[in-house]
């Protein structure tokens, strides 16, 4: 199969070559009241300077401010700077989205006006690495307004998800959302690209009117393995040939936990759990999963209400019983906010006893349709949750630990001045989850908590010292780290780094699925490209589509993300993150990692590394919302299935 070219989101500026003016002072001559004014930035003042200078720039003549002609890439963040101006300057009259909320250097176009926000593609300049070229980054936003916003009983507003292409015309999940996106790029370019090409001193700048393309490769498909490792290509077929890799080390009890009203539906849930309502779609648990799922150990508990008092007797039911029991708790969607409090009410409940819980809504058990293709997801939650293994992902790197960290930092806002008020970090936590290449779950612990920010650091080194100690006895050669977020090189790695035999390696990945960037393939009428297509941004950043359009079936059963956003960010040994075979092994173990999902057959966006910690960041945060007491999360259970 030969690769495809992936259009990416950039517009590509000619010349390539040109030179760039601004004027700049010495910050420390400037009074400091006055330095947010000004556009800051480290630079040499000479060629021949050792030393950067901190300096204020602005683009145009200002008394007392020197004039500087460079090259493009004497200061990229500067020439970006200088572009945006210069682009500005051309659209600043025409009608342009005002929004006081952007962190960003965008310009932000608006496409269409409806009473219940506002249609926009918005342009940000952008240097690209791979092609060593400037131009715009440009995708679309919907902002909603503020008196609608007011107007509306809920926050999931359906004609909001359909203007943003959440949802399609029908109310049902965008399947076709790489088009939508496509088509507003394409309105964009036939309303504007007259205003926005010939722009800069004298129209010196021309925009390409196409998406740049770049050539794209493909990872390995992921192999899952089970019982003796045993292979397949799905996880699903997979369980149906072989049984799981793992079964519960103790059989489990299930406690079905319903209202004397919902009797029905529960009975329902139950015959879909058994395999009894839509064997096609799902054999049952004990047949797919091969534990007992019986009326032998199954049980039912009739409430009239789930409160604290219902809660509290079933977490001392299991804590006194002398066999594993599972609660099955059935519950109201998360549509209101006290059916939300409810649920991670629940939640709070179990997890700070450190017992596993299951939760399904009655919506999704009266809807067949949804009911029919769900089981399978919700019978691997439990078999999870009941401590068994159902399978591992095979590993491109052996001897291998990933490290996925996550933090939930507790902020406040301090007033600093009248009526200025900045944002400060109350308290500090940083917490990761461990598991091995092949995707089996170890441990969660937390990394540091503490209000100081240098006893932060202090214990967050340490912490971090002592996992990669351990790691090595057990014999790992290979310590990977999966962090959505930058962590100080010179505060945190560097010392992590110190006294590191030199077989040992340590990687640093920036994983993120909140990003700017998006692609397209053309060649497919979907535009999506394939799943485990992957795209060089730079040399060390990735684009990689987790999910996409499969070889042997191009039918989407629910909707494609954006791609996950990599880079090769650091490592204690720089030579070795340049071996571009070593960073393909990388990256096919980040896709693999998606595999390894115990939360859904499907569930492959993100690897586990990443998502899990991103699971146990929302449940914290809930926790905290509804001000619910503080819980220990070292060594859990995985309960954020």
């Amino acid at each position: 199969m030969t690769n495809s070219n992936i259009s990416l989101n950039f517009l590509e500026i000619e010349p390539m070559e040109f030179e760039v003016k601004f004027h700049w002072k010495k910050l420390s001559e400037i009074p400091e009241d006055q330095h947010k004014t000004f556009y800051i930035r480290n630079i040499k003042l000479k060629e021949e300077d050792e030393k950067y200078e901190k300096v204020a720039i602005v683009f145009e003549p200002q008394e007392s401010f020197k004039e500087k002609i460079c090259s493009q890439n004497f200061n990229l963040d500067i020439t970006k700077q200088f572009l945006f101006k210069a682009i500005f300057q051309k659209c600043k009259n025409d009608d342009l989205f005002e929004t006081n909320k952007d962190k960003y250097n965008r310009l932000y176009f608006i496409l269409n006006k409806h009473k219940e926000g506002t249609e926009t593609i918005w342009l940000e300049p952008y240097f690209l690495s791979k092609t060593n070229s400037f131009g715009f980054l440009l995708d679309f936003k919907f902002f909603v307004d503020e008196e609608y916003k007011k107007s509306i009983a809920s926050p999931v507003d359906r004609r909001i998800l359909q203007l943003s292409g959440t949802l399609d015309n029908y109310g049902k999940s965008n399947k076709e959302f790489y088009i939508f996106k496509q088509e507003k790029i394409k309105q964009f370019l036939t309303k504007f690209y007259s205003l926005i090409n010939q722009f800069g001193f004298n129209s010196s700048f021309a925009i390409s009117n196409k998406l740049l393309e770049l050539n794209s490769f493909l990872l390995d498909a992921k192999i899952y393995q089970f019982e003796n490792e045993r292979e397949n290509k799905s996880p699903y077929f997979g369980l149906q040939a072989f049984p799981p890799l793992q079964k519960p080390l103790n059989d489990t009890n299930f406690i079905f936990v319903f209202k004397d009203s919902d009797r029905n539906i529960a009975i329902d849930l139950l015959k879909g759990l058994k395999g009894e309502s839509f064997p096609q779609q799902f054999a049952g648990i004990e047949k797919l999963f091969r534990i007992k799922f019986n009326n032998n150990n199954i049980t039912g508990k009739k409430v009239n209400e789930i409160n604290d008092e219902v809660l509290n007797d079933l977490v001392k039911e299991i804590k006194e019983s002398s066999i594993n029991l599972l609660p099955i708790i059935l519950t109201n969607s998360k549509t209101s906010e006290l059916d939300e409090k409810l649920y991670y009410k629940i939640k709070h409940c179990f997890t700070s006893n450190n017992i596993a819980c299951q939760v399904v809504t009655k919506e999704l058990v009266n809807n067949s349709y949804t009911l029919k293709y769900s089981l399978s997801n919700i019978g691997l939650q439990i078999f999870a949750k009941s401590g068994g293994k159902p399978w591992k992902i095979k590993p491109a790197i052996n001897d291998c630990l990933i490290i996925g960290i996550g933090n939930k930092n507790k902020e406040t806002f301090i007033e600093i001045d009248e009526k200025k008020w900045i944002k400060k970090i109350e308290k500090y936590f940083t917490y990761s989850v461990l598991t091995d290449s092949s995707g089996i779950f170890k441990e969660i612990q937390i990394l540091s908590e503490d209000e100081q920010e240098e006893n932060y650091y202090s214990k967050l080194v340490q912490k971090l010292k002592s996992i990669v100690e351990i790691a090595i006895t057990e014999g790992n050669k290979n310590i990977v780290v999966h962090t959505p977020h930058r962590i100080s090189k010179e505060k945190v790695w560097d010392k992590v780094f110190k006294n590191i035999p030199n077989d040992i390696l340590i990687s640093i990945i920036i994983i993120n699925d909140k990003h700017k960037y998006f692609g397209f393939d053309l060649t497919k009428n979907s535009l999506v490209p394939y799943e485990s297509s992957c795209v060089a941004i730079s040399e060390f950043e990735y684009l990689v589509w987790f999910e996409g359009l499969q070889f042997n079936n191009s039918a989407f059963t629910k909707p494609i993300g954006s791609p996950i956003y990599i880079n090769f960010w650091y490592s204690n040994n720089m030579a070795n993150l340049k071996n571009l075979n070593f960073r393909n092994k990388l990256l096919q173990d980040c896709i693999n990692l998606s595999g390894a999902n115990w939360r859904g057959f499907k569930a492959k966006q993100l690897p586990v590394s990443i998502f899990y910690c991103q699971k146990i960041s929302e449940f914290l945060t809930k926790f905290e919302e509804y001000n619910y007491d503080n819980i220990s999360i070292d060594n859990l259970k995985p309960w954020f299935l």
